[in-house]
């Protein structure tokens, strides 16, 4: 029994060399896991109506119609609906993070949409023809599908240049002009989105990490 018992403990021996004294971890179940996704697509699809509905409002200016009012809340809540139907509620889709960066980045989107309105202006009215179309390849190196859908509408929402194809790497932009196409083609939108909204690893059906 001894040298059995010695045995025991030097075959043992190695696990107990193995261990180092950390942090203590918590061990987080698949349930409590899944229960905190589901937590947060809720708070997302709140926030989400909340936003909607108040862009609603902004957009129609009429305060006092019930119907107009009653129209965008059911509207509001109909899109939210859809986008749980078809997994597009989660950190990918709502990265509440980057809403500080796109509160700043909203300014000065309009800065470039005034001056590009006011170069159209002046070129439409020109008596001579300044205006050149031509289709631009713009490149980028976003993966993120919320930062690609961002800087084709942005594009798209500045006068003289229109999205018109959406690719992996790059974009293919309708420009009026030369200086609209040096304007897609300096890399300053793509900086600012990139900036504002990383990549994420996220699994944009479920809205869980994805774990190698």
């Amino acid at each position: 029994m001894p040298g059995k018992s010695r045995q025991t403990v030097h075959a043992a021996s190695p696990l107990l060399t193995r261990w180092t004294p950390g942090p203590a971890r918590a061990i987080v179940t698949p349930s409590a896991r899944r229960g905190s996704v589901h937590r947060g697509r809720y708070v997302r699809s709140i926030l989400l109506f909340i936003v909607l509905s108040g862009f609603w409002l902004l957009l129609s200016g009429q305060f006092e119609s019930s119907f107009l009012v009653g129209s965008g809340v059911i509207s509001s809540a109909l899109a939210v609906y859809c986008c749980h139907r078809l997994g597009l509620i989660g950190d990918i889709y709502q990265p509440i993070e980057s809403i500080p960066g796109f509160l700043l980045y909203l300014p000065w989107l309009i800065f470039q949409i005034v001056v590009a309105s006011l170069d159209v202006t002046r070129r439409s009215w020109s008596p001579r023809s300044s205006i050149q179309p031509r289709l631009v390849k713009v490149p980028h190196d976003i993966e993120h599908p919320l930062a690609q859908t961002l800087l084709a509408n942005s594009i798209t929402l500045t006068p003289g240049t229109v999205t018109v194809d959406v690719s992996d790497d790059h974009l293919l932009v309708h420009a009026l002009t030369e200086s609209a196409e040096k304007g897609v083609l300096d890399g300053s939108m793509v900086r600012r989105i990139s900036k504002m909204i990383p990549d994420s690893d996220d699994d944009p059906g479920t809205g869980e990490v994805s774990s190698v």
